[in-house]
């Protein structure tokens, strides 16, 4: 399988090919977070059926991995359709957050339908007396909505994806190009609520006589509401939570901004065995003063320097468990393995005091 660099829009399109056809795809969508990183989101993971089970995805994920290494991120992430597919790429759950359909009573299919054709806003009062004002997105509201959803997302998170103008028109976009739409919610000329749906096409069977019925849901992509906007006015929740799994890329990139608040020295072996550089034996260090955590790689994955010495770790940790401890997902007891029996409490203290990414909130088109 050849693979073919190409970019859309701001997107890096990697494309397996055989004959000139295309088997195998993914993308990568660069974002930037509120901590200052720049990382990619990898989406549209897809293999054509008759080519699926040789390797493909695996060597495309790989190069994806390689080109991420290289520019430093820290980490990648993606919203699965299916986790099982992603666990063995090293990709672990890092935020799950409550999960949104459309009330149907309310926002019925004439009222979204209409407004989806017209871009104009219609009007729905609540039982509180309130009368709101709901319209799809425009191009002189984009700016708006970014101020409201960034505003709202850092007081839920340390840790999500700035919004911009631009990215509120793209995540309209992609919504409807899935028959969907992204909205705004006003009351009294103030933002109340930003919701974004599009249709998920679902195959119920009946178990009496084993047909199918095909139908089309709305579902939310995102919804982020004012404090004492009321939800099950125009939304209904659903059991499943939305999910992002996310893979560390670069072990020194990530570590770098951990936050201690005070001095911290330990040796840690890591295990990788999708990204070998990642693989080693790695002082991790803060000073007296307290302040950003240092990682230094001073052996490779057999443990052994350039002198050909064996080094010695106080503790280790597989690269998964060490994203669920950073994400906040697993205590430092249930993560690390403590070679030094006698110190194992007060090393896992330590770590537990770490400033780690606490409830990240990735929102993406």
């Amino acid at each position: 399988m050849e693979i073919v660099y190409l970019a859309e829009g701001d997107n890096l399109v990697f494309a397996g090919k055989e004959n000139l056809e295309t088997v195998s795809s993914l993308y990568l969508a660069p974002h930037y977070t509120s901590r200052g990183e720049e990382l990619c989101e990898i989406k549209n993971v897809f293999t054509k059926e008759k080519f699926r089970r040789r390797g493909n995805m695996d060597t495309l994920m790989k190069e994806a991995f390689q080109c991420m290494q290289s520019e430093g991120e820290p980490y990648t992430f993606l919203r699965p359709m299916e986790e099982k597919y992603f666990i063995p790429y090293g990709f672990v759950d890092v935020e799950q957050r409550k999960n949104y359909r459309i009330n149907g009573l309310r926002l019925t299919d004439a009222l979204l339908k209409n407004a989806n054709e017209t871009d104009e806003a219609f009007h729905l009062s609540v039982k509180d007396s309130k009368e709101y004002v709901i319209r799809p997105v425009g191009e002189s509201d984009a700016g708006r909505t970014a101020i409201f959803v960034n505003d709202a997302l850092k007081e839920k998170s340390d840790c999500y994806i700035i919004q911009s103008a631009h990215t509120m028109m793209n995540i309209k976009r992609t919504c409807k190009e899935k028959g969907g739409n992204l909205y705004m919610v006003e009351c009294e000329n103030e933002i109340e609520c930003i919701f974004a749906y599009s249709l998920v096409k679902q195959e119920i069977i009946n178990e009496a006589d084993g047909k199918s019925t095909l139908f089309s849901d709305k579902r939310l992509s995102f919804m982020l509401a004012a404090e004492d906007f009321k939800t099950e006015d125009l939304f209904l929740e659903e059991p499943d939570p939305i999910v992002t799994m996310a893979r560390i890329i670069d072990v020194k990139s990530i570590l770098g901004t951990v936050r201690c608040p005070k001095e911290f020295v330990m040796a840690l072996k890591i295990y990788d065995e999708r990204i070998v550089e990642n693989a080693g034996l790695y002082i991790l260090h803060c000073g007296p003063m307290g302040g950003n955590l240092s990682a230094v790689k001073i052996g490779d994955s057999e443990m052994k320097n350039a002198e050909g010495e064996r080094l010695s770790a106080e503790g280790e940790i597989t690269i998964e468990n060490l994203a669920r401890f950073l994400f906040g997902f697993k205590k430092a007891e249930d993560c690390f393995k403590i070679y030094v029996k006698s110190r194992e409490e007060e090393i896992c203290g330590n770590l537990n005091e770490l400033k780690c990414i606490e409830k990240p909130y990735f929102i993406c088109e």
